[in-house]
């Protein structure tokens, strides 16, 4: 059987200062996060612009999230190929042009597509970072580069809506797409100079398309078949030959993965305990992470008619305090076992989701940033024991493929929570506003005493009767959809919670179970 360090390759090689070297690659991966999640509080125009639903908008965010997957798989294979350079300067090029294009689309379909593209790009620049800031580092000296990896991975979700908000509200959403772009271009000169070129000594592999394409359509159709079962019914035949399909995809790439002379992700790293821990722990994370960053800014929007800036600094606040916790977090990841941290930091956005759950139109702004920013605080905690926890045990010619393996099992898991997210916003809202439309008869006095009273006032302003009655109906309707809106989001933030604690106490028992000599 191959295993990944058959055609594992080097850590690199570096002429530059260590800092060098993480600015360089904090700035490209800090660019292609903020564009990926600014795109958020953009949701609500361009859903206007276009004249779409959720159903289809939501694909903004997750096609970026499911291209960005898969090409995470690829970091080993172009490390190895074209080394680390040429790898960050052909993803910085491309994930330019596609900031372009999507400024200038004027189909949603090609909207999409940019975003995909970008999201491909990202997909190679984030595992990279964590490839060559590890290595750069001394040992006593690697949970603090984990926490300024981190600081990137969580303070970009956190800016990004602020930035985008602050746009929308003062130009146009279209700029969202290109506000990277001086950053994109000065990293991409940076990395030009300070990142190190291809090692000759190591001999070139051929890419594997087969298990490359495999992994694609195993994501693809999964996100597909879930954002179709609703509309087209979960037990059609369409969404259950897509989610066949999906794991006929995935059973085919793990087996041909395990054999393969030159595999994508080299399940080895898996056989390694406190790795694959971490990759559940990671999985958890990037579902609720993602998910609520897509649920937070739309709800403020669409339920209590928030700008789009005051929607994004929400998050902006929890990401300056967690700019705080990252020096501490790096700290303690360098000091005691991972389990710890990641355990406390799950159950605290666990919490902040379950209090979240009470938020209604009248919630203040006060309520939701403090609650925000528990949530925040505690994935701050989480993410350099996370990532110190996993690549602890691996040795050097396979970190390559660890930093993929992790980075891919978490976007995978925020694809999937925005995907599932969307879709059970859409089921809930639905179901709740089918129970108030069933109440809403002859019978229910308080719908009839307003009813009534709303038609008293209209008529005083000289309204007729027919157009008093259709007017209160719609409003009467409205009234309906708002509150079903308002209690689907309730219950999206129960299944982050609910995720949340079953990820803590999996984090907690499972640590517990390692020997000594496992834990990191």
């Amino acid at each position: 059987m191959s295993t990944a360090t058959e055609s594992a390759p080097t850590t690199p090689e570096f002429r530059a200062g260590k800092w060098s070297v993480t600015l360089t690659v904090m700035l490209g991966m800090m660019s292609t996060i903020l564009s990926s999640t600014m795109i958020n509080v953009a949701i609500p125009d361009i859903m206007g612009t276009f004249g779409i639903g959720q159903d289809r908008a939501h694909w903004m965010s997750t096609g970026f999230l499911a291209a960005m997957t898969c090409t995470m798989l690829l970091n080993a294979w172009f490390v190895r190929n074209l080394g680390v350079r040429n790898t960050f300067v052909m993803a910085m090029v491309v994930f330019s042009g596609a900031s372009i294009v999507g400024q200038t689309a004027a189909d949603f379909n090609l909207v999409v597509m940019s975003r995909i593209v970008q999201g491909a790009c990202a997909g190679l620049l984030q595992p990279l970072a964590m490839t060559v800031i590890y290595p750069a580092f001394p040992p006593e000296e690697r949970g603090k580069a984990m926490g300024i990896f981190s600081m990137g991975v969580v303070m970009g979700p956190a800016i990004g809506p602020t930035i985008g908000g602050f746009i929308i509200d003062n130009a146009e959403w279209r700029y969202v797409f290109t506000f990277a772009l001086p950053f994109t271009v000065v990293a991409t000169m940076l990395g030009a100079r300070y990142l190190p070129g291809r090692d000759d000594t190591l001999e070139r592999v051929k890419f594997n398309w087969l298990n490359f394409i495999l992994i694609c359509s195993a994501v693809a159709t999964l996100l597909t078949g879930i954002s179709n079962g609703q509309r087209e019914g979960w037990l059609s035949p369409f969404v259950v030959g897509l989610l066949l399909f999906a794991f006929a995809s995935s059973l085919a790439f793990l087996l041909l993965e395990t054999y393969s002379k030159s595999p994508l992700v080299g399940v080895r790293v898996f056989s390694d305990r406190t790795f694959a821990i971490s990759a559940l722990v990671g999985f958890m994370f990037g579902a609720g992470m993602f998910g609520s960053i897509y649920l937070m800014p739309i709800f403020v929007q669409t339920v209590q008619g928030f700008t789009a800036t005051k929607a994004g600094l929400l998050l902006l606040i929890a990401g300056l305090l967690v700019a705080v916790v990252f020096p501490i977090a790096g700290r303690m990841a360098g000091k005691i076992p991972s389990g710890y941290p990641m355990t406390v930091g799950l159950l605290m956005f666990g919490f902040s989701s379950l209090i979240l759950t009470d938020s209604t139109v009248n919630s203040s702004f006060a309520f939701l940033a403090i609650w925000a920013t528990v949530g925040r605080v505690g994935l701050g905690l989480i993410t350099p024991s996370l990532n110190t926890g996993a690549m602890v045990n691996l040795r050097p010619e396979i970190l390559p493929y660890g930093a993929g393996a992790l980075n891919f099992v978490r976007m995978f898991g925020g694809a999937l929570g925005v995907n599932v997210i969307a879709v059970f916003l859409e089921i809930r809202t639905q179901s709740h506003g089918a129970t108030f439309k069933a109440y809403q008869t002859s019978d229910n006095q308080v719908t009839q005493d307003l009813l009534r009273h709303l038609h008293e006032l209209l008529a005083r302003d000289g309204v007729v009767a027919i157009d008093a009655t259709r007017v209160t109906m719609r409003f009467l309707a409205q009234t309906v959809a708002a509150k079903a809106n308002m209690l689907a989001f309730q219950d999206a933030y129960m299944v982050l919670a609910w995720g949340f604690a079953a990820a803590a106490c999996v984090a907690a028992l499972l640590m517990r179970r390692l020997p000594p000599n496992d834990r990191p």
